[in-house]
């Protein structure tokens, strides 16, 4: 069941509903149902915030600053703590308990923040939540620290599993686990002199997580510098069909390994596959071995430098890393050394830092990999503006998308500026509009470009990829794979013409959607000149709604000769090979026009009738 949570206040504000409802319904009071009321445990009033939840909202995480039951520690000004709220679906005991807790069901640390994923204790202030909450609510994985207090104290990755247990992920798996002599309690002796641990990201199904450390977990990591590591979750060897309680760190792996045992120097995690297969991140080492540099070197490819921002994947089947491009940090500069394809004096850290939303996976085990960078990655980049970019991880191929409408402007490659001499370019946002609403799906919908099959990409740019782009402002467009590959052809999905940008562009997972928000009005509808949400739809389209009935008299009652053209068909606004998109300001004819008593169609207008018109008409057979 999907589903947009809200909290609603009680009269007191002593009291906070916790209700659900169906997106598949209209939102409406009567749709809404209440899965959870929260009482506070102290006099006052509080606020409660979601943080997330399972795929059928079993299982609810959210926070608040006040004490929600009598046995939790008090709370400071200011400070706030976690909790866990279980409907008790599928036979569960129903609950609502601290997250945070060790295996004696006290708080790891009482002085200590705790929050899903690295939603508290985050050195580069990204988003980092990613699945920390896996599918069926069976795991949660939660980051608190393990000595001292506040957010830059000594902290460690732990996950809940089932609701019952806590194991603590960012530790060498040999010795056992033991604290003040207990053997699998939390924290485990020495985690407050250990390097901090950052959650980047798990699969949906709460098996695999990953995690950057300066702490040296497993016997091969001689390094001492920041790495990259992935654990897996999952029963023992001796109960295999062990429940979620019982299940245990069955693995660990240095991802960020370098052969000649030099530091990755991981600079940070750009995505992570919803299945977990494959995670994307930067890391300023070479990291391939030296039969891969010489297939690339072979091919006459870009190989990785030490001291760049090198862009890796890493595939935890195969357990294999692949290059896939040096990312710029300053005009002419990539990481600590000189890169010439880095011309144009913008920055990518944002992709690693994630405080842009500009790179996403598609296909459940991330095979495709959408990003935007001003590096020039592919021979036919040739300009120094942000370009976008499809890797496919399965094939090995990289293709810049944000080409030029039929070639048009040198397939994009022209350089063009503002108004404040700034680079125009090319990139994929969220679907938000500062005041202007938000849209949200579940599955990064929020930030969906790609289709999930990567054959169709949206994204938005200002510099003019299309002939009709003539407003020097930010449009919409659309990139279509080749049947036989090659690199595409784009499209102009916006009319082109607005006096505002476009904010945001966005696909369906199947790609027969396009959402765009725009003040531009496109249907005959819009006439307001304020900013909508339009859906440019591959097929069919949409209807058109009835013609509102106005009040005429005489001559005027007969109508004009063809209806009003719209600019355009409701939910088509661009030419696509394949599908029922209709043309920008394609014509529409009416129905034939009728003509009243005493008038005859003439020229396609009625007139009164004449002994001439008689005549007329009999010598055409009319």
């Amino acid at each position: 069941m999907k589903g947009q949570p809200g909290f609603a206040y009680g009269l007191e504000l002593k009291e906070q509903i916790f209700a659900l409802h169906s997106t598949a319904s209209v939102d409406t009071p009567a749709s809404w149902r209440v899965i959870g009321a929260l009482k506070s445990a102290e006099s006052g009033e509080f606020q409660a915030g979601y943080l997330g939840a399972s795929s059928d909202f079993c299982h609810v995480l959210f926070r608040t600053e006040t004490r929600l039951s009598p046995e939790a520690p008090p709370i400071g000004e200011g400070e706030r703590q976690t909790y866990e709220l279980n409907q008790g679906c599928g036979g569960e005991t129903a609950s609502l308990a601290l997250l945070g807790l060790n295996n004696k069901d006290k708080l790891i640390s009482a002085k200590c923040k705790q929050g899903i994923g690295a939603e508290v204790y985050n050195r580069k202030g990204n988003d980092t939540g990613f699945n920390a909450v896996s599918s069926d609510g069976a795991e949660v994985f939660f980051t608190t620290c393990t000595a001292g207090v506040g957010i830059d104290a000594p902290h460690q990755l732990f996950v809940r599993v089932g609701g019952s247990r806590t194991l603590e992920v960012s530790r060498p798996l040999a010795p056992q686990c033991e604290a003040g002599g207990a053997v699998g309690e939390v924290p485990c002796d020495g985690a407050g002199a250990r390097p901090n641990a950052e959650f980047q990201g798990a699969s949906e199904d709460g098996s695999k997580v990953y995690f950057a450390t300066e702490a040296p977990l497993t016997s091969e990591d001689t390094d001492g510098g920041e790495d990259l590591y992935m654990a897996a979750i999952g029963c023992p060897a001796a109960k295999p069909g062990c429940s979620a309680a019982e299940r245990e760190v069955t693995s660990l792996t240095q991802v960020s390994h370098d052969p000649a045992a030099h530091a990755a120097e991981v600079q940070g995690v750009v995505k992570v596959a919803p299945d977990g297969r494959r995670v994307y991140f930067v890391a300023r080492d070479d990291l391939l071995n030296s039969s891969q540099q010489a297939g690339l070197e072979g091919e006459g490819r870009p190989v990785p430098h030490v001291g760049a921002d090198n862009l890796y994947v890493y595939d935890s089947e195969t357990a294999a890393i692949a290059f896939i491009g040096g990312l710029c940090v300053a005009n002419g500069q990539s990481g600590g050394v000189e890169d010439i394809q880095c011309a144009a004096g913008g920055s990518d850290a944002s992709l690693w830092q994630k405080d842009e939303a500009r790179a996403q996976t598609a296909g459940s085990d991330g095979r495709y990999f959408v990003f935007a960078t001003y590096a020039r990655l592919t021979g036919s980049d040739t300009n120094v503006a942000r370009d976008v970019y499809r890797y496919d991880a399965l094939a090995g191929r990289l293709d810049r998308i944000s080409l030029g409408e039929g070639g048009f402007d040198d397939n994009g490659n022209r350089t063009v500026l503002d108004g404040s001499g700034e680079v125009l370019g090319a990139e994929i946002t969220p679907a938000k509009v500062a005041g202007k609403g938000f849209l949200r799906e579940d599955h990064e919908m929020a930030t969906r470009a790609v289709s999930e099959d990567g054959s169709r990409i949206v994204f938005k740019s200002a510099e003019p990829l299309s002939p009709t782009a003539a407003n020097g402002l930010e449009n919409a467009y659309e990139w279509r794979e080749s049947p036989g590959g090659g690199e595409g052809s784009v499209s102009l999905i916006s009319s082109g013409a607005s006096t505002e940008p476009v904010f945001s562009v966005l696909i369906s997972p199947n790609g027969t959607g396009v959402f765009f928000a725009t003040a531009d009005g496109l249907v005959p509808q819009d006439g307001d000149g304020l900013f909508d949400w339009y859906d440019a739809r591959l097929g069919t389209g949409f209807s058109l709604p009835p013609a509102e009935r106005r009040p005429c008299e005489g001559d005027a009652c007969q109508g004009p000769l063809t209806n009003p053209a719209p600019l355009l068909v409701p939910g088509s606004v661009a030419q696509a090979p394949g599908g029922n998109f209709a043309a920008r300001g394609a014509k529409r004819r009416g129905p034939p026009v009728k003509c009243r008593k005493g008038y005859v169609r003439r020229k396609g207008r009625c007139v009164k009738r004449t002994h001439r018109t008689k005549r007329t008409s009999r010598r055409r057979g009319k």
